[in-house]
């Protein structure tokens, strides 16, 4: 059990030196999107450890348990606040491979939001949304990429402006921030779905995610740089990236806040969405700045191999 226990102590230390010492890269991005699964087994050990006696045993899996506890012991201390929300936001990547759109009507019925932003919408299903969503979300826009769909927001209050993303790269989706009047309130709306994992990208699975690393911040710094400030702002998309990643830093950075973190329940994993298998990560996001998380929680499977993200915001309040 010693032995088990060095082990997983030596890989939880190698894991940090890296991440202080270089950061996001290709060695560490495959250990950062896991990080959840190569620590939580540390918990159980240290008890086991514990009944058994073995304090030196316990101290070496407290180091990969106490990662954990670091890392994501805060998603199971929040829930919802006790507070009014002014607009609900929901995101979906609806599935190149999904017959038809009444998945994404299903979710639109169950959890009423005033924005929808969705991914993967290919020409056919954009059009069948418009028609049905006309009296819910009568105000849209999407932008469609070549081969993957495209990305759009429905919105029930006006769309008073679009700007375009600058493209990161090539291989890149397009994308584009849209102003919304929520009574008399404006609010930006990206909606983003990063570049995948792409087998055509890269001769090897290092180049590939060196690529899709650094299209990825560069993904992140444009949709930064289209920003207004002052505004409040909601990203949300299928990142393909979680925590750990340079996306999700590079947002937080920069003032953004995380509501499944601060007040939803647990991991809040979002794929694979396939009912016979768990998700195991989580790769679509809302995150939100200069508004206030009130609630937030990833909805049910619903024909696609993402669940959906929901989360209740409100305006900050005005003083003076």
């Amino acid at each position: 059990m010693r032995t088990i226990a060095a082990l997983h102590a030596l890989l939880t230390v190698v894991m940090l030196v890296l991440w202080l010492a270089v950061g996001d890269t290709p060695w560490t991005a495959l250990a950062n999107l896991a990080t959840f699964w190569w620590t939580v087994p540390a918990l159980g050990l240290m008890l086991v450890a514990l009944l058994r006696r073995d304090g030196r045993a316990l101290a070496l899996f407290a180091v990969p348990g106490l990662l954990w506890l670091w890392a994501y012991g805060s998603a199971f201390t929040g829930g919802p606040v006790e507070a009014a929300a002014d607009l609900r936001v929901a995101n979906f990547n609806t599935f190149v491979h999904a017959e038809g759109e009444q998945h994404v009507l299903d979710l639109v019925e169950e959890t009423d939001p005033d924005v929808l932003v969705l991914q993967e919408v290919f020409p056919p299903r954009q059009q069948a949304l418009e028609l049905a969503l006309a009296g819910d979300l009568p105000y849209h826009h999407v932008e469609q990429s070549p081969g993957v769909g495209g990305v759009g927001v429905w919105s029930r209050h006006p769309i008073t402006d679009v700007r375009l993303v600058d493209e990161a790269s090539q291989v890149s989706r397009t994308t584009f921030v849209v102003t919304i009047d929520v009574d008399g309130r404006p609010l930006q709306v990206v909606p983003a779905h990063l570049i995948s994992p792409c087998p055509t990208c890269g001769a090897s699975i290092l180049e590939r995610l060196e690529l899709e690393g650094d299209v990825r911040r560069a993904e992140i710094g444009n949709a930064l740089a289209a920003l207004s400030p002052g505004t409040p702002v909601v990203v949300a998309g299928d990142l393909n990236s979680n925590e750990r990643s340079v996306a999700y830093r590079r947002l937080t950075a920069a003032g953004f806040r995380d509501p499944q973190r601060e007040v939803g329940e647990g991991m809040g994993f979002t794929w694979p969405a396939d009912r016979r298998v768990p998700a195991l990560v989580r790769i679509d996001w809302i995150l939100v700045r200069d508004l206030d998380p009130v609630a937030a929680w990833v909805d049910e499977a619903r024909g696609s191999d993402h669940r959906p993200v929901v989360v209740d915001l409100a305006f900050p309040t005005q003083e003076g």
